[in-house]
């Protein structure tokens, strides 16, 4: 009975957890009441744990990954939800959209608890006393993760305020601190979590969907990348390269199917691979029900743009520009044209006369079915998003079980690859080398140093790889504002495929990007309204 009435009893505080967490003594819980075993301390670990999902998901108050893409030129948002991508896309965004909002105080409620624990930790009693250090250094990866998240999207430009502790009242009016400070601060927490003896560099499968000290060094290779420190990018990730403890995947599948190995990624049959760093088990679950269209009786939302089709070379390495207009426009008309793309267009979207994703399904959208333009649930581009969609799931369409990645191998590869390129060490083995093990990866006809002799192209070469490999995956966000070519990009219109009738591409919207605002978020104006100290973003609101 005793035994009863204790789980009862801790139960009762788990559920309290929550608020005790946000707000100091809620129902009258106290610290010294509060922090007293290991469990209790590994359920507050576990309330720091809200990583993004590949798909919308209506209680987190993260980012989409795969409806974000909506935010640059690979794609255009299509769904009824999430208008706020919509309009940060087209330059018409306000302050007050729910969802940015959202996303900058429930990230802050987040890091506050990250700070409560490391706070308060080392008041509980632990059997095992390594356990608590590697508690420790995933809540340091953890705030510096969420602290990232609010930077990218809100700080890129003017930084964010800084949270290393549980802030008392007086402290709630905290100023920015400058974008240099608060990549200081990231990186030197990160440091901090790598010196964590008794935290793994990479946890086996028992924890495979915590963060360890590899996830620590992806995050700091990512971070300075987009700080343009480029050393400290590339030691990062060449320390993760250097481990052997990640490699590209290759599929078992006995079938010949030209980028099977980049299908099954994707996949079920993949799931178990050495290629993920950082994901969330099951991020992928509505995959099949908000890609796929109304002839297949689900809900289109991801809409592919005719310009990240066109990115993808031909099987003989030539882009499509390198090859022509008349090349550019036959492709552009039928993008697989004797099936002479790289294969990871063909696995990475569904374009119009496609009968091979699905048994029994052809899809046009340019007749008068389910799926014609400006249906609904239709794509309104023409094209709808293949990649993350495995077959299987069509008979469990908002249940799927696959992973998403946050952060994966060839991230790393590539972030290595353009360190060395902007350090001037762009004629390093390793750069040509890495770029080609993903392009052997996915069946593509290697890269060869005779023809990318030069920084500038091959500058371009890996560009174009992290544009083709990385797609739909979170990356193109910031990679379009790190190499300063976003206004050039994200401003004109944007077009889908090229209509049977007309001979043209079809537009979709016109979208303005203002250099100097548009690079980031507005700060929410109940911020700014509630924070005496707290700053709009250039060009917003009272700041133009």
């Amino acid at each position: 009975m005793k035994k009863y009435i204790y789980i009862l009893g801790l139960a009762l505080a788990m559920s309290s957890c929550e608020d005790f967490l946000t707000r100091d003594d809620p129902q009258g819980i106290t610290d010294e009441e509060f922090w007293k075993t290991s469990g209790q301390i590994e359920s507050v670990l576990g309330q720091c744990y809200n990583l993004p999902h590949g798909y919308h998901h209506y209680t987190a108050p993260y980012v989409s990954m795969v409806h974000a893409e909506g935010l640059t030129d690979n794609s255009y948002h299509g769904a009824d939800y999430e208008g706020w991508i919509v309009s940060v896309a087209n330059g018409t965004v306000t302050a007050e959209e729910g969802k940015m909002k959202d996303l900058w105080s429930e990230r802050y409620k987040i890091i506050r608890k990250c700070c409560r624990l490391l706070e308060n930790m080392d008041r509980a009693y632990f059997v095992d006393e390594p356990e608590r250090e590697k508690i420790r250094g995933e809540a340091i990866i953890l705030r510096v993760y969420y602290h990232w998240e609010l930077m990218r999207w809100f700080g890129l430009e003017e930084g964010i305020p800084i949270v290393d502790h549980s802030l008392t009242p007086v402290e709630n009016f905290m100023p920015r601190s400058s974008a240099n400070e608060v990549y200081d601060w990231m990186l030197n927490e990160l440091d901090r979590a790598i010196a964590v003896a008794d935290l793994p560099f990479k946890y086996d499968d028992s924890r495979k969907t915590k963060v360890d000290r590899s996830v620590a060094y992806a995050l700091k290779s990512i971070i300075a990348l987009n700080a343009k420190r480029y050393e400290i990018a590339r030691d990062a990730a060449k320390r993760i390269i250097d481990s052997g403890e990640y490699e590209l995947y290759y599929t078992s599948q006995a079938d010949n199917e030209p980028g099977k190995n980049f299908r099954d990624l994707f996949r079920s049959v993949g799931q178990n691979n050495k290629e993920r760093i950082l994901y969330t088990s099951a991020g992928l679950r509505e995959a099949f029900f908000r890609s796929a269209g109304p002839g297949l009786g689900q809900q289109c939302t991801v809409h592919p743009l005719l310009g990240f089709v066109n990115a993808f070379e031909t099987m003989q390495g030539k882009t499509l520009e390198e090859l022509g207009t008349d090349s550019l426009d036959i492709y552009s008309r039928n993008p697989l044209y004797h099936n002479n793309r790289d294969p990871r267009l063909g696995l990475s979207v569904i374009v119009p006369g496609d009968s091979t994703t699905f048994t029994g399904y052809t899809y046009n959208p340019f007749s008068d079915g389910p799926e014609a333009i400006g249906r609904p649930n239709a794509t309104r581009s023409g094209f709808m998003l293949k990649k993350f969609i495995d077959p299987l799931d069509r008979n469990k369409p908002y249940n799927g079980s696959n992973a998403f990645y946050i952060i994966r191998y060839p991230e790393i590869l590539l972030n290595y690859v353009e360190a060395l390129i902007e350090l001037g060490d762009w004629q390093n083995a390793d750069v040509l080398r890495y770029i080609n093990d993903i392009r052997r990866r996915a069946d593509m006809i290697e890269a060869p140093a005779g023809v990318y002799n030069t920084q500038d192209k091959v500058r371009q070469l890996m560009r174009r790889e992290r544009r083709v490999e990385l797609a739909f995956e979170g990356t193109r966000y910031l990679d379009i504002r790190r190499w300063g070519i976003v206004k050039e990009v994200m401003d004109g219109p944007i077009f889908g495929a090229i209509h049977p009738d007309t001979g043209k591409p079809i537009q979709i919207e016109e979208r303005i990007f203002i250099s100097g605002k548009n690079e980031v978020y507005p700060i929410p104006q109940s911020e700014i309204l509630a924070n005496k100290n707290m700053t709009q973003n250039k060009g917003y609101f009272g700041n133009e």
